[in-house]
């Protein structure tokens, strides 16, 4: 099956963490790597920080690059902290994720400190960049409601328009997912459908599980 990837509390209550620089605008200098090659919908992206969630690869040196942990006794579990666009994320993921496709998605390093006044890093996690756009809902099994012109293409290459649920529908409306347009790959973003989830496959849903990474909560979607 296909699964969306999302985030769930391991402590009852979080331990206080902090972006360096963020309150000095550091979120503001994330750039993607290759600013022409990005659909419409990126280029408008103002909130830079999001710019971590649509599916393109980052300029390595303007994303942040440290973190203040502030709890030496709840550690950071493997999905440290994020929203799913951005996600912070350990080695351990990032091993997981280089296993079913190496290359492809981007691991951008961040220093974990407890303190400002600490020499070195406890630890180091990654900005998880997923790099990988598919079309992946089924138009024909979808009831969820195109809202544009579905064969119609823009300048960028994306269709006009996008997928737009109605929460208070009746009978609920439902997304399924194509799997003849998803074909071998394991990760990805859906330009069309909730951009900000990271959805996976079958294969590395279950090795998630498997590998008890901690902080990763997966829920199970309808597939042809």
């Amino acid at each position: 099956m296909v699964y969306s990837i999302g985030k769930v509390s391991v402590y009852e209550t979080e331990p206080d963490n902090t972006v360096v620089g963020t309150q000095d605008g550091v979120w503001d200098k994330v750039e993607y790597l290759h600013p022409d090659s990005v659909d419409r919908h990126a280029k408008g992206e103002e909130n830079h920080s999001r710019r971590l969630g649509y599916g393109y690869p980052i300029a390595p040196e303007t994303a942040p690059k440290t973190v203040l942990w502030k709890s030496k006794t709840k550690l950071p579990p493997d999905y440290a902290f994020g929203n799913n666009e951005i996600m912070l994320v350990s080695s351990r993921f990032r091993d997981l994720v280089e296993r079913f496709e190496p290359g492809i998605h981007q691991f951008l390093p961040v220093g974990m400190y407890f303190s400002k006044q600490d020499e070195k890093p406890f630890d180091t996690f990654y900005w998880f960049v997923c790099c990988q756009l598919i079309d992946s809902l089924d138009p024909d099994h979808t009831t969820i409601p195109w809202r544009g012109f579905y064969d119609e293409r823009m300048e960028d290459g994306l269709r006009r328009g996008r997928w737009h649920i109605n929460a208070e529908a009746q009978p609920p409306q439902k997304d399924v997912f194509s799997l003849k347009a998803i074909g071998d790959r394991h990760l990805w973003r859906d330009p069309y459908w909730s951009r900000g989830m990271v959805r996976c496959s079958n294969e590395f849903g279950e090795a998630l599980r498997a590998t008890e990474l901690t902080g990763f909560g997966i829920s199970q979607r309808e597939q042809v």
